[in-house]
């Protein structure tokens, strides 16, 4: 009997069973659909977000991205859902002045530890306290990069991509064990296919892996307000760049207005992607 044989006959036989009969065993419950708040949001993603859902919300550094985060948290809060942050990039009072400036009161059911480790297994233990005392089923990491204690700088790992994404599959795999909603913001780098700051999947830094095992990915940009204008606006926008549920809503956008620190529906962008995709044929 050769090495790999005696190794099989020491694990104990898993059962094959109609994968009918596998879904019914599962514990994760894809038939609740909890609301994103807007309702054009909800249309691409099938109705809404759901238990295991892992979601990646992308676009470069100060277009928006931890805005959208946190009107997903008031939305869910205002529909009795609560939800836990791990914020690296504000501390606990900035990040509380932020959704005071959204009209947040104080007793917003969202919740922090008191301080913070960059490292993911250490999250993960504070996602299960988290979820057993104060019943969360929505955790917002900001960001991604954050989580990798045992890497201080990137040269230091041959892969970093290669390790990001196995953080990505284990966010995932907890998602879908303790039935919530993760929701982690990841940088991108500049588009250079355009002159927004509209970003694609490929544009994510550090990307292989990361969109393969997203259940969701949104892009961010903003458009600065024309102060020429005669009532200038600032205008956010929102690309579906993933839905695991419903691929046939992939590269729709939509408008926000900026406004109050809240961003506010303005309905579907029916534009392609600009003028430079046109002239060079690749829509």
């Amino acid at each position: 009997m050769d090495n790999l044989e005696q190794e099989l006959q020491k694990d104990s036989a898993v059962e094959i069973v109609l994968l009918s009969e596998a879904a019914k065993l599962e514990k994760q419950d894809t038939s609740s659909k909890m609301s994103s708040g807007f309702t054009d949001i909800d249309s691409c993603i099938d109705g809404g977000f759901r238990e295991g859902d892992f979601t990646v919300i992308t676009g470069i550094p100060g277009e928006g991205k931890t805005t959208f985060a946190r009107m997903l948290t008031l939305n869910f809060a205002a529909a009795g859902i609560p939800s836990l942050w791990f914020s690296h990039e504000m501390t606990s009072r900035e990040l509380w002045d932020s959704f005071e400036k959204m009209g947040a009161q104080e007793d917003l059911i969202s919740f922090v530890p008191l301080s913070l480790e960059d490292d993911l297994d250490w999250m993960l233990k504070h996602c299960d306290i988290a979820i057993g005392q104060h019943g969360v089923k929505a955790i917002f990491l900001d960001t991604l990069g954050d989580v990798v204690k045992s890497v201080k700088r990137q040269q230091e790992l041959s892969n970093y991509a290669t390790y990001l994404a196995q953080i990505c599959k284990d966010l995932r795999n907890y998602a879908i064990k303790n039935r919530v909603m993760i929701f982690t913001v990841a940088h991108a780098v500049k588009n250079t296919r355009s002159r927004s700051n509209e970003t694609d999947n490929s544009d994510i830094a550090n990307s292989n892996g990361i969109p393969a095992a997203a259940t969701n990915i949104f892009h961010i940009w903003r458009q600065q307000a024309d102060p020429t204008a005669a009532k200038p606006e600032n205008v956010t926008y929102v690309k579906i760049g993933k839905s695991r549920r419903d691929g046939t809503k992939k590269g729709f956008k939509y408008r926000f207005l900026y406004e109050n620190h809240r961003l506010m529906p303005m309905g579907r962008d029916m534009t392609l992607a600009g003028t430079d995709y046109v002239e060079q044929g690749v829509w």
